[in-house]
């Protein structure tokens, strides 16, 4: 990371990077920012749900990727709060579709997702 923050030449980009980085985007931290979420809804009375969550396949690593799709579902879960992946078959897909082939399920995302395949 230090090496990418001297690349970056204006200060407050550098400085919101470096914070993003320092604030530990994991598990935990996702849960955290989750929690609190549910901690309004329910302080308030009102249902949560999450109609879209995901990670671009084309432009992330596949690990970083199912990580953060698992800590994300995982969080939801914990606190009660509905969630649908973005979305079936484009570059957040559960599938891999190319026009003209039939759909290939990817097994690592319905893992993540805590689903079952066939």
């Amino acid at each position: 990371m230090t090496e990418l923050l001297q690349q970056v030449p204006d200060p407050v980009n550098r400085f919101d990077l470096e914070n993003y980085w320092l604030n530990h985007w994991d598990g935990h931290h996702i849960r955290l920012l989750i929690d609190e979420a549910a901690a309004w809804a329910r302080r308030y009375g009102v249902p949560l749900t999450c109609n879209e969550f995901g990670v671009y396949r084309d432009f992330s690593d596949p690990v970083s990727r199912l990580n953060w799709i698992r800590d994300v579902r995982t969080a939801f879960e914990a606190d009660g709060i509905g969630w649908a992946m973005w979305d079936y078959r484009g570059g957040f897909g559960v599938v891999h579709k190319q026009d003209g082939q039939p759909a290939r399920v990817d097994d690592a995302v319905l893992k993540a997702l805590g689903l079952k395949g066939r």
